[in-house]
């Protein structure tokens, strides 16, 4: 049995609650197109740091961060091979983390020296690590991002100042899109507030917000899967043209930093060439990162309506100001939630009914989806609404 307060969502170090119950997930970590063979980068998880590389077999490694000999970041040193050799000393470790050089020791010390390396895996261009103890469990595919006729994918990330635990309940709050993206949706006309019904399900939640169907004003569905995935469609905004499926993963960088890391289907444009199925855009870089102007505006330096509205990441801008605006870790207990909080009720009870469970050494529920594509509403919408 451990001890923990099974409220304490914000908190995801590897010995609390919360952090436990994540790294018994797969979690992206990095994009692929950002892993350059023979770069090793320090990425971060959860208030811990760790070493990803691509070795010159092209295959991904992830290991501890530190060298065992003098703590030293791995991520410093270089690739060879496969292999990656500290800059401190040159103690070289292969891709299961069994130290097999030392220069300036006995050929005997090597075997007796050993880091732990973890499961990895790439998919739909997202590099994902398990963190938890023992085997991994599958890793999960995603049957509405697969075999899409003609479709485009983007794959995107970015930085969220705030616990990624108020990123997550911003997935089941229908109702902020008509307020925080008042000015990122302005073209499409989606006024009409929703009637919401939220289920818990084998995979999380199911969320549905119901509208009367006149224009874009449709019944909007997102599923929330457990523990930190977000799949919905988004209507049209600066950045992209028509609506989109969103895969989003709202990942713990330190109990105050979270980073989205996102794949976005979209159908193709008119008059847009064929691209091979499959094809992945990796979204340029934006000329002004949103956490600038985020800064910015959370330090009353500027103002939210000060941003052009033509600017491409508005949406992301206009999220994480509200998000931010709580405090880096809001204080959950002084919310008056009312009936349009159904999703974040549903949410937090979920949460805090896992993380008891977890503390007093009971079964955790098997969370499972289902092999079938799930029910988007933006399969039967394709055709609605360019943003102009």
């Amino acid at each position: 049995m451990t001890t923990g307060d099974a409220t304490d969502f914000a908190h995801v170090g590897p010995e609390t609650l919360a952090g436990r119950f994540l790294r018994r997930f797969w979690q992206p970590i990095a994009r692929s197109a950002d892993l350059v063979e023979g770069r090793p980068v320090r990425a971060q998880f959860a208030n811990e740091y760790f070493t990803l590389y691509r070795g010159q077999s092209g295959a991904v490694v992830l290991l501890d961060d530190r060298c065992p000999h003098r703590q030293t970041s791995l991520a410093f040193g270089w690739v060879e091979d496969d292999c990656i050799r500290c800059l401190y000393h040159g103690w070289v470790f292969d891709p299961t983390g069994q130290c097999i050089e030392q220069p300036a020791e006995n050929a005997t010390f090597a075997a007796k020296v050993k880091i732990k390396a973890y499961p990895v895996r790439e998919y739909f261009g997202l590099v994902y690590g398990h963190f938890g103890e023992g085997d991994a469990p599958e890793f999960p595919r995603y049957p509405e991002l697969e075999d899409v006729e003609g479709a485009d994918y983007s794959v995107n990330k970015h930085e969220v100042p705030c616990s990624w635990f108020q990123r997550l309940e911003n997935d089941v709050d229908e109702v902020h899109v008509h307020f925080v993206h008042s000015v990122s949706t302005r073209a499409i006309g989606l006024k009409e507030l929703p009637e919401i019904t939220v289920t818990e399900t084998d995979y999380g939640i199911r969320r549905e917000g119901k509208r009367s169907g006149s224009g874009v004003n449709v019944p909007r569905v997102g599923h929330l899967m457990m523990p930190n995935i977000n799949m919905t469609d988004l209507p049209p905004s600066p950045e992209y043209a028509y609506w989109t499926v969103h895969l989003a993963y709202r990942v713990p960088m330190t109990d105050e930093l979270s980073m989205t890391f996102s794949i976005r289907l979209q159908k193709p444009q008119p008059g847009a060439p064929p691209k091979a199925r499959g094809t992945i855009m990796n979204r340029p870089d934006w000329d002004v990162e949103p956490g600038v102007l985020v800064e910015k505006i959370l330090a009353g330096k500027m103002r939210l309506q000060d941003v052009d509205k033509d600017y491409p990441a508005l949406f992301v801008v206009e999220d994480n100001v509200a998000l931010a605006g709580q405090g880096r870790i809001t204080e959950r207990h002084k919310d008056r939630l009312g009936q349009s909080d159904k999703g974040i009720i549903l949410l937090r009870k979920i949460w805090e009914r896992e993380l008891r469970a977890l503390a007093e050494g009971r079964p955790l529920k098997v969370w499972s989806r289902p092999k079938h594509r799930l029910d988007l509403a933006v399969t039967n919408i394709r055709e609605t609404a360019e943003f102009v």
